[in-house]
């Protein structure tokens, strides 16, 4: 029986750029992500047909990241940048691995790359009750 304080263990992440042959793992981290948050009888359905990983990748690839565990993608990240404003988002980690330090390692590399870019603003796109998010 597994107990709280080991579900709770920081797990060993390595955060990286994503790569083109990411994304169809990404894609379902992130439906699967949301779709549990939000409660959805299907969470695979989230998004309908909609290629959310592939376009932020594609508009900015160096500012894209992912998160693995013994070379399994379980989470990633899109920063955006515009002009002096930056923002990230969405920062999505598979459910099964969510308060386990994941989110945190993927924030840390995300802010390595924003505090480069030299903003004068910097934001996220969150749900205001999401308590995954550290």
């Amino acid at each position: 029986m597994t107990t709280t304080a080991e579900a709770r263990q920081v797990l060993n992440v390595k955060v990286r750029p994503m790569i083109e042959t990411d994304h169809a793992e990404a894609d379902r981290v992130m439906r699967m992500a949301f779709g549990t948050f939000l409660g959805l009888p299907d969470p695979m359905t989230f998004g309908g047909d909609g290629d959310y990983v592939r376009s932020r990748w594609t508009a900015a690839p160096e500012a894209t990241l992912t998160a693995e565990i013994d070379g399994q993608l379980v989470g990633s990240n899109f920063a955006t940048q515009w002009g002096s404003v930056g923002f990230f988002g969405p920062l999505t980690v598979d459910p099964p691995l969510w308060d386990r330090g994941v989110a945190r390692s993927l924030m840390d590399s995300t802010m390595e790359i924003m505090d480069g870019w030299g903003l004068t603003h910097a934001g996220l796109f969150t749900f205001s009750a999401d308590f995954h998010a550290a």
